[in-house]
């Protein structure tokens, strides 16, 4: 046995791992890309990458590591520099069927795309160079079978469950881990549903909206709750008092408009990608790709200065790149003030993001202020003042929480009516509702408390405002379309706000084949469709 060769081979092989470990944490350092979680994780898996493409038989096989490899590095370089998140596979199909307006993207950025270009095909041939610098005396079939079944795993897993990785892979993932759960879900479920058409969902598609006038109100303030339900609030006929501030404003203030709203979805994954994309119907995941209807997309185009202040840990929001994160030009998570990832903060701390942001200025400002709100366990990041009911029961902590978002709508409505201007409309809503009681809480069924959830829009000028009114007074219940409608709508699109005859509630799927409501509030019909 020749041990200098088995040394020699075993050095070359964790070298070559070593070095595609270093290349991605150098690039990810360069292009400011959150670091890997586990690093040691991600050696593993360069080591295992390295480790087939020595001692797998079959030419074949060499060729589908290889290209695996390229793709997962080069694809995903360009799609990070382009929209800020690892490629996933709806993009995948995007590419295909819609080339030309892909290439056309890519032409315009030619300049952009350069060196993550280079980077990539660098390591890419550095990975292929394996093949001639590291020969052992012979390949092992069970090896190129390994590697198969680990990509029929996914695939069939993918098909089969509701992982989600491949919908919006996680930015702390290496590129080849990403890229297995994308190319995964890829060819396992996008693949067969939109070639085979096993869906029995119709895919939501529509066209972007015309420019049609300038931004018709300069600062778009958008409170996005958590949690939130209306049967817990007093403003809609609770026992307790939680919510003082909008009672009063619904009952001093007759131009606010307070209604009951159905969310889009009933868990947050699904809801704020529909939410902050305009999908009135599920199965919008191409739509959501597209991004011509996502809000933020949308303000851009109309010189809006776009920015999401989150108090929810960064780690918890990696569907940021389906809400629109390629458009927002400032977003904040509780890591800028020194908390882990895995850390929430206060809601209040929003407020302060809020009152740094110059509205005089000649931009016109859209505004996200995402509160942890009535996240479970609730109440968790209240202080002592603010537990009003006690926290002997379940209800009563999440009363508490219910108590703080009015208090923190407050400080910000007063906030902004002390600028003395009329430029500004303040929007809340939840992303969806909670089941509640001292029994059980949970959301993510569907129940009327999971999916019913309270908005406020109000502006100071009077035009606006009395429209928006008159619109919605027509609506004994408010859907989650009809708040991105009315957004577009004020931005200066032709995109007229939504009616309220019929609204969609998804499932814990985009694509909506987990189930999803109808409801016709002119017939009282809700329908449940599997």
């Amino acid at each position: 046995m020749n041990y200098h060769n088995i040394i020699k081979k075993t050095v070359l092989i964790f070298g070559y791992a070593a070095i595609f470990l270093l290349s991605e944490y150098l690039y990810r350092n360069i292009y400011n890309i959150p670091t890997i979680r586990h690093l040691s994780e991600a050696y593993i898996i360069n080591v295992s990458f390295v480790l087939f493409m020595v001692f797998v038989k079959y030419r074949f096989t060499k060729i589908i590591i290889w290209l695996f490899f390229t793709i997962s590095i080069i694809a995903n370089n360009i799609h990070y520099e382009v929209y800020k998140s690892w490629i996933n596979s709806t993009n995948y199909l995007l590419m295909f069927i819609e080339l030309d307006e892909v290439s056309a993207a890519g032409n315009s950025m030619l300049a952009k795309l350069f060196i993550p270009t280079i980077w990539g095909i660098i390591e890419s041939l550095l990975f292929a160079s394996i093949a001639f610098v590291i020969k052992p005396k012979k390949g092992y079939r069970l090896v190129d079978t390994v590697f198969i079944l680990l990509l029929v795993f996914i695939c069939v897993r993918s098909f089969y469950t509701t992982q989600q990785h491949g919908i919006s892979p996680n930015p702390d993932y290496s590129r080849l881990k990403a890229n297995y759960f994308t190319l995964g879900h890829f060819i396992g479920r996008i693949i067969p549903y939109y070639c085979i058409d096993l869906s029995d969902v119709p895919t939501y598609s529509i066209d972007e909206p015309n420019v049609e006038s300038p931004p018709k109100i300069k600062n778009i303030i958008f409170v996005v709750g958590e949690s939130q339900n209306i049967n817990n609030m007093g403003v809609f006929g609770y026992h307790r008092d939680t919510t003082p501030f909008l009672s009063y404003l619904d009952q001093y203030n007759t131009q606010a408009v307070i209604k009951p709203t159905i969310s889009g979805a009933v868990m947050t994954a699904i809801s704020l990608p529909t939410l902050f994309n305009a999908i009135e119907k599920p199965n919008g995941s191409l739509q959501i790709s597209k991004g011509t209807t996502n809000l933020f997309y949308l303000a851009k185009k109309q010189g809006y200065n776009t920015q999401f202040y989150s108090a929810q840990a960064e780690n918890q929001m990696m569907i940021m790149n389906i809400i629109g994160l390629r458009w927002i030009d400032k977003l904040v998570f509780p890591t800028e003030l020194g908390y882990k990832k895995s850390d929430n903060m206060p809601d209040s701390y929003l407020i302060n993001y809020l009152k740094e942001v110059n509205l005089n200025s000649s931009q016109p400002n859209f505004i996200i202020l995402h509160q942890r709100g009535s996240h479970v366990p609730y109440g968790t990041l209240l202080n002592d003042d603010d537990r009003v009911f006690g926290t002997e029961t379940i209800i009563d902590k999440y009363d508490n929480t219910i108590h703080k978002t009015d208090q923190i709508l407050q400080s910000i409505y007063d906030y902004l009516n002390s600028t003395g201007k009329n430029d500004w409309i303040l929007v809340f809503t939840s992303d969806h509702g909670q089941n509640v009681s001292n029994e059980t809480f949970n959301h993510g069924q569907f129940t009327a408390s999971s999916y019913t959830v309270p908005t406020l829009i109000y502006s100071p000028n009077y035009h606006i405002q009395s429209n928006i009114k008159e619109q919605l007074d027509k609506c004994n219940v408010l859907y989650h379309q009809q708040i991105s409608t009315l957004l577009i709508s004020l931005m200066g699109y032709d995109r007229p706000m939504s009616d309220c005859k019929i609204g969609y509630v998804n499932g814990n799927l985009l694509t909506g084949d987990s189930g999803y409501l109808e409801i016709n509030q002119q017939t009282g019909e809700i329908k449940n469709i599997q």
